[in-house]
């Protein structure tokens, strides 16, 4: 049976990804990763793909498409050394960071939407199951960034697994992901009264937790005990998305992918623009093209505008028709292997400019562009991992 990892040599894998920030300045600090021990994947189907059952989609060692649990490690690591680095005044302290999953959402009843995975845990672990928790905590007589990752997953439970699919359990866990331990969810209770002593310093997102039921069963008890302490917790959002902010090589590569698939389905939906055509077949178009090659789900709801509809920002209902002689502003991307792209195009839809139509157009396009960099909300997607 194949293994995640085979023994892997540390310094050589990180020399290999030497243009993974921090990677290099890690050693001139003085401390390196420990090597990833092997463990062999479970005989069975877990809860995500594996290398065993996916090899179509994960080579040995990977997590997820193209990210090994070397980079995943690497990301704790680095995470661990910025709160080290933010508490260097504070000796004798316990420190412990608690990331939750996203919760399974429901349309209704029994009916879930897709789920998708809190960026901010998928990035420090690969794991895409609900209901979950990873724990980084500090080792007692060792200094940060050593530490121990824990994950505490829903105990498996062949009734629901005949509904929902299989879970991964804790062997499974620990299997794919290479955290050092793994347990059920109530297993985390054990923990707590330890994270409640005046030496335990806990990194936690209290004020807006992305999964509202973890926090009401397990956090929200602890947090308000930490409030009377005098290590308050310290929320962990901010140094993770510096780490996020600058991408590995592995990173850029799944990005480039995304927009190379895009890119071909913005292509092909161009050239099944015949007018007149409804809005909501060149959404369906785009969407089949991006699936066809390999992305998992659109990023965002796209926009299909045609005519005067794309003067409205955020339009998003396509369900209008376009007529001869009339554009359509297109703004769409996919999802692929947790990387997304973002793109907007326009073209005339029946594939012939007339007229004033170009400078028209062109005057409309970018006057969307710029009022999408004044107001828009939410980052460009590009820019983010997950």
């Amino acid at each position: 049976m194949p293994s995640l990892l085979a023994a892997p040599k540390v310094v050589s894998t990180l020399a290999g990804i030497r243009g993974l920030s921090g990677c290099m300045p890690c050693f001139q600090r003085g401390y390196s990763l420990q090597p990833v021990p092997e463990r062999k994947i479970p005989n069975r189907y877990l809860g995500q793909p594996s290398p065993l059952t996916h090899p179509h989609l994960l080579k040995p060692g990977e997590v997820t498409p193209g990210l090994s649990q070397v980079e995943y490690a690497l990301r704790r690591h680095k995470l661990m050394a910025l709160v080290h680095k933010e508490t260097q005044e504070q000796s004798g302290t316990d420190h412990t960071v608690i990331v939750l999953s996203s919760p399974t959402y429901y349309m209704s009843n029994d009916i879930p939407y897709v789920f998708h995975q809190d960026n901010n845990f998928l990035y420090l672990c690969g794991f895409q199951e609900p209901d979950s928790i990873l724990v980084l905590q500090s080792l007692s007589g060792k200094q940060l960034p050593s530490h121990k990752a824990m994950l505490f997953v829903p105990r498996r439970d062949p009734s629901r697994e005949l509904w929902d699919g299989p879970r991964s359990g804790t062997d499974g866990a620990v299997a794919l992901t290479g955290v050092d331990e793994a347990y059920t969810l109530e297993e985390f209770k054990r923990l707590i009264p330890k994270l409640k002593a005046e030496t335990s310093m806990v990194w936690y997102d209290w004020m807006k937790p992305s999964h509202a039921q973890l926090h009401s069963d397990y956090m929200q008890h602890l947090t308000e005990a930490k409030a009377r302490s005098k290590n308050k917790v310290r929320s962990v959002q901010q140094l993770i998305q510096r780490l996020r902010l600058i991408k590995s090589p592995a990173e850029i590569e799944r990005m480039q992918i995304a927009g190379k698939l895009t890119s071909q389905a913005f292509i092909e939906t161009m050239f099944a623009s015949k007018a007149p055509v409804e809005e909501a077949f060149l959404y369906a178009k785009f969407e089949f093209e991006c699936r066809a090659r390999g992305a998992d789900i659109l990023a965002y709801p796209p926009v299909v505008a045609g005519g005067n509809r794309s003067n409205t920002l955020h339009y998003v209902k396509n369900n209008q028709l376009i007529k001869d002689g009339e554009m359509v502003l297109f703004d769409g991307g996919c999802e692929s292997s947790c990387y997304v792209s973002d793109i907007t195009r326009t073209w005339p839809i029946n594939g012939r400019l007339l007229g004033n139509t170009v400078l028209t157009m062109s005057a409309i396009t970018l006057e969307w562009t710029s009022m999408t960099l004044q107001t828009c909300p939410v980052p460009s997607l590009c820019s983010l991992v997950w």
